[in-house]
């Protein structure tokens, strides 16, 4: 939800109408945003929570087969859009929707527009992917009961893609495609006073993503607090709120623990981040200009996010397959290299300037209204 949240904004500042139907938590970060909201049902969502434990209990891709891991996930989101069409479908009609905006997992999204007969809107939320489609293959049986013949791709694309990222999965097919820049929400909250003072030493950040489950114990978080206490930087590690028993009676004097800060504030003031891989968070920091080391958490699309940031030379990988393993040695090495290697700062602000002349949301609403009225 987080990534959708800016064109959101523009098209209320244009004058436009927006509804977000969702479930927990994006239907929280909906209401923080202030935008109108529509609870789905509370049982759709459970096949990814599944998807979620899983992924953050074991290495689900050194389970199973490539292909039968794509076959699992892909059910997944064919199975969340199945749960969640027939009220999409209700809601954009009772509504009057002109539109559907929905992200490239989200089939069900594509599956309503199709129903409904509007346009559908492809939202991307970092590197460019077409609409799922295992997931929508998976689908097929509620296109049929929808009505819905050959069900093809979104009619628009909106890509936050800067050119000189390489994705790694092959762009939409589309009528139109408008790049968008990617702005960074991360909601409103007071910022703590140190934040806005000199840190007097290099600044790090540290975060392993929203979901408390991923964090654990902390043994990761202890490798990385280890792996770093002689480089001289303050390392600001966000916890999402989890409980750390692995880095207690560890020598914490590097170190800050915060629960939560707003990653676009805190960035602004770093000088690299450690992060889990989430594709928000690898935009975050390509917007910010920080050099970035990743170490994948959440399966192949994290690792992939990870080598995106590698091949553009603006960061580096621990802990995906072929790379490093992570340990404290490891962690420390990665971390100094980014912040003595000038080459990765070069290339991180490249990838943020290129960034920053991509159109903003607030120009791009006004073109894609436009298409929207062609279409409708």
């Amino acid at each position: 939800m987080l990534p959708l949240v800016p064109l959101a904004h523009a098209a209320l500042a244009a004058g436009h109408e927006v509804l977000v139907v969702a479930g927990d938590p994006a239907l929280r970060v909906a209401n923080h945003a202030g935008l109108q909201t529509v609870a789905a049902d509370p049982e759709a969502a459970a096949p990814y929570e599944e998807l979620v434990r899983r992924a953050t209990e074991a290495p689900m891709a050194e389970e199973r087969p490539s292909e039968e891991l794509v076959a699992y996930v892909a059910s997944v989101f064919g199975e969340v859009g199945a749960r969640m069409v027939d009220h999409l479908v209700g809601t954009a009609k009772a509504w009057g929707a002109d539109a559907l905006v929905y992200p490239a997992n989200h089939v069900g999204g594509l599956l309503a527009a199709r129903a409904v007969g509007i346009p559908a809107i492809l939202h991307g939320i970092g590197t460019p992917r077409a609409t799922f489609g295992p997931a929508l293959g998976y689908a097929a049986p509620v296109a049929e009961r929808l009505g819905v013949k050959g069900l093809v791709e979104a009619d628009v694309s909106v890509d936050l893609c800067p050119p000189s990222l390489v994705p790694p999965h092959p762009r939409a097919v589309v009528p139109h495609t408008l790049p968008m820049r990617y702005t960074p929400y991360n909601g409103g909250t007071e910022l703590p006073a140190w934040l806005l003072e000199p840190a007097g030493r290099p600044r790090v950040a540290v975060t392993l993503g929203s979901l408390s489950a991923v964090y654990g114990d902390g043994a990761l978080l202890r490798e990385i607090v280890l792996g770093t206490a002689d480089l001289g930087i303050e390392l600001v590690v966000t916890t999402g709120g989890a409980q750390l028993p692995a880095l207690d009676s560890l020598p914490l004097e590097h170190v800050r623990l915060e629960d939560w800060v707003p990653l676009n504030a805190l960035l602004a003031t770093c000088a690299g981040i450690v992060h889990h891989g989430g594709m928000g968070t690898t935009y975050a920091a390509f917007d910010a200009a920080v050099p970035q080391l990743v170490i994948p958490l959440t399966g192949p699309e994290s690792a992939a996010n990870g080598r995106v940031a590698e091949a553009r030379g603006a960061g580096t990988v621990l802990g995906a397959p072929g790379s490093q393993p992570v340990t404290a040695a490891a962690v420390g090495r990665a971390v100094g290299g980014l912040l003595r290697d000038p080459a990765f700062a070069k290339a991180s602000r490249e990838v943020s300037l290129e960034m920053r002349e991509m159109p903003a949301p607030s120009s791009v609403i006004g073109r894609l209204t436009a298409l929207i009225g062609e279409m409708s």
